[in-house]
């Protein structure tokens, strides 16, 4: 009985302890249960009207980008660009924020694209321009509708047309990829055509916008003016108090509204070869430039020994680099030319061999499957006159390639070999990389001087060694150096340059850096204060500390408090100016320039549309009152952008055009559509609840 008093005694401690356990299991479970929740919950890249995008989901759509930029640049024969990888993830982020805003609207509206109107702009009679410019002829500017139909067939259904083997499928995936990208870009476009087009019959000019349109547009003014700039008055006799500027600043306080923005600082050093590195190539090069001239294998030589792979290939002299041309326009066959170095690079070149022969060669051909057992058929039956244009569809033809010699590693040297021995002009098989085909010549080029050049190519780069001690160097010092305070300190006497820029969550470059998105990644992830670890952008160690945070809000008023004191010290001489000029009550524009210590000028073509003038530039005040000033009259003094102006009217033209209320709507609206299709995007983020979380991850 004591043993349950007691416990009856301690009820309101027992009820707290086991209150307190059942809390901490309900919570250990929360926690351990909510870890997907919690992961799903930061795996966004953004979120838009509620409306989440997702990590992988971003992720997906850029490589699809990355791969078409990339599969476009290889078609021009162009590098794809060094730093490009965070332009894409902009562009990306852009585009999907996009389409979720424009989506939400088109709901509401219920404005739709049928699955007809869909066909009709992919392969109807109405061709969109993003799907005819695929398939136009850059040679000829002709659109190839049957080349276009030809490449849906068999981008939609690859089997039927002789894509059945894994290998074969995975060549035309990224083609069918690139097609439903396009359908799906063409149906969006059309989405917002539609939606603009609803808005810009919602905005129609009424008879007073018209008429006002046509007067201001119709009369140009010739005028003689005096100028008194505001820098004739000393800003040291105009003074601007913390209240004005106070004043000034919350009037214009919307303009300077900004993101959450980093302050840093960075330091950058180029990755150069030492003098050792130099010398290293130097040793290299003397060694083996006899050998590259003497030896009877060059091709394992240059494999073995050159920055470049050998090409076997004929090229027409008349296109080489200079100093290739002008080394085989004169040697002989199995020469070498002097050691040569330029630009950090050693080059040597050897003649292999030379001809006479078309430099470029057009073809018509089909396409089979590697090993294909029709292939001799369907060779037999045009050779027997059938038609090429009836089985072009079926077997993937093409009308017209241009071929030359140096295509083999992209077609494959038995090709290229097949087709430059050719004689006539019949029907042969040729096997490419991508299957076989049948071939017919449609015509040749006429024949050049054409050599095949070995180049022996060593550029000197730095070697592992001098990494290594770059970027020991560079963080001994921020080891020294590890807060922002002291980054700075003994950059000079280290020999590094220290620089500093506020970038946005948005930016992916800074000065000097074209790619420095890791590092804008960093500052924001870190705390004020830090140096960051030391990062390897493009051939370049860069670190970076964190200077500064400025959270999203407006631009402090220290920020922008010289460029407030100019305005207001400005308006503050203008007034000065003009009560002093209206205190002489002059008359003549000659007694004003007297006056303002200035002298008379012109300007011509003045008109209350084309507020830029000629010989004065962006000067409203003008363009507004000049084109209704009475001729010969003294106007002003008025206040102006670079200062006080005194002008007359020395001439006046009046179109004699008539009023045509039809031409005049159509400008208008045309000026109100530009003005919708270049601002709708804009409008709609800024009305949209966005909170993007890029930076966390890209």
């Amino acid at each position: 009985m004591a043993t349950l008093n007691k416990i009856r005694s301690k009820a309101g401690l027992l009820v707290v302890i086991i209150g307190v356990a059942l809390l901490a299991f309900i919570v250990g479970d929360f926690l351990n249960s909510g870890h997907t929740f919690y992961a799903m919950n930061q795996s966004k890249v953004a979120v838009v009207n509620g409306t989440n995008i997702g990590v992988e989901e971003f992720q997906e759509r850029v490589k699809m980008r990355t791969d078409e930029l990339q599969q476009m640049y290889a078609q021009r024969g162009m590098n794809f660009p060094d730093g490009y990888v965070s332009r894409i993830n902009q562009e990306v982020y852009a585009q999907m924020v996009n389409e979720i805003l424009l989506n939400e609207e088109l709901e509401k509206l219920g404005i739709v694209v049928s699955k007809e109107e869909l066909a009709d702009l992919l392969s109807g009679d109405n061709i969109s321009p993003q799907v005819r410019q695929y398939f136009t002829n850059p040679q000829t500017g002709e659109f190839d509708r049957q080349g276009l139909l030809n490449f849906i067939q068999v981008v939609l259904d690859p089997e039927a047309h002789g894509y059945n083997t894994p290998e074969l499928l995975a060549q035309i995936e990224p083609q069918r990829q690139l097609w439903l990208r396009l359908e799906q870009q063409v149906k969006q476009d059309r989405a917002i055509q539609k939606f603009a087009n609803l808005l810009n019959r919602a905005i129609m000019p009424n008879k007073l916008d018209i008429e006002n349109s046509f007067e201001d547009s119709k009369t140009s003014a010739n005028i003689a003016y005096a100028l008194q700039p505001y820098t004739s008055i000393a800003d040291s006799t105009i003074a601007v108090s913390d209240s004005e500027l106070k004043a000034e600043y919350n009037k214009v306080k919307e303009s300077y509204k900004m993101p959450e923005r980093r302050a840093i600082k960075y330091i950058k050093i180029d990755i150069e070869p030492s003098e050792a590195d130099y010398a290293k190539a130097k040793e290299t090069v003397e060694m083996n430039q006899s050998e590259f001239a003497e030896t009877d294998d060059v091709v394992a030589f240059v494999a073995n020994n050159s920055d470049e792979s050998y090409d076997d290939s004929f090229v027409a002299i008349s296109s080489m680099p200079e100093k290739m041309k002008k080394f085989a326009q004169s040697a002989a066959v199995n020469e070498s030319s002097p050691l040569e170095f330029e630009n950090d690079t050693y080059t040597m070149y050897r003649l292999m061999d030379t001809k006479v022969a078309p430099d470029s060669i057009k073809v018509r051909l089909l396409s089979f499957q590697p090993r294909s057992t029709e292939i001799d058929s369907v060779l037999k039956v045009l050779n027997n006159g059938g038609s090429f244009a009836e089985l072009s569809a079926k077997y993937n033809g093409n009308d017209e390639i241009w071929l030359t010699e140096n295509m083999a590693s992209s077609v494959g040297r038995p090709f290229i070999n097949k087709v430059f021995s050719e004689t006539g002009n019949g029907y042969f098989k040729a096997e490419s990389l991508g299957g076989d085909h049948i071939v017919q010549i449609l015509s040749r080029t006429a024949p050049v001087k054409k050599a095949k050049v070995a180049a022996y190519v060593l550029a000197v780069v730095p070697s592992t060694e001098t990494h290594t001690a770059l970027y020991n160097q560079l963080s001994s010092y921020s080891a020294m150096n590890n807060t922002a305070e002291k980054f700075s300190a003994g950059a000079k006497e280290a020999g590094y340059t220290v620089s500093s820029y506020e970038c946005s969550a948005e930016d992916y470059s800074l000065p000097g850096i074209s790619d420095a998105r890791q590092a804008i990644r960093w500052a924001f992830n870190a705390d004020k204060g830090e140096v960051s670890e030391i990062f390897t952008i493009d051939d370049s160690f860069v670190i970076a500390a964190l200077d500064n945070i400025s959270k999203e809000g407006y631009t402090p008023l220290e920020q922008v408090k010289d460029m407030l004191t100019m305005q207001i010290r400005n308006d503050k001489k203008a007034e000065k100016i003009i009560a002093d000029l209206k205190a002489k009550n002059l008359n003549s524009l000659d007694g004003y320039a007297e006056a303002m210590k200035a002298q008379v000028d012109s300007a011509k073509f003045i008109s209350f549309s084309s507020p830029s003038i000629t010989g004065v530039g962006y000067e409203p005040v003008l363009s507004g009152l000049a084109p209704t000033a009475e001729t010969g009259k003294v106007v002003g003094p008025v206040k102006g952008l670079r200062g006080v102006y005194v002008f007359a009217v020395t001439d006046k033209t009046v179109s004699e055009q008539p009023f045509d209320a039809q031409t005049e709507t159509q400008k208008l609206q045309q000026n109100y559509n530009y003005l919708i299709n270049s601002r709708l995007m804009d409008v709609l983020r800024d009305k949209a609840d966005i909170k993007n979380t890029m930076i966390r991850f890209f």
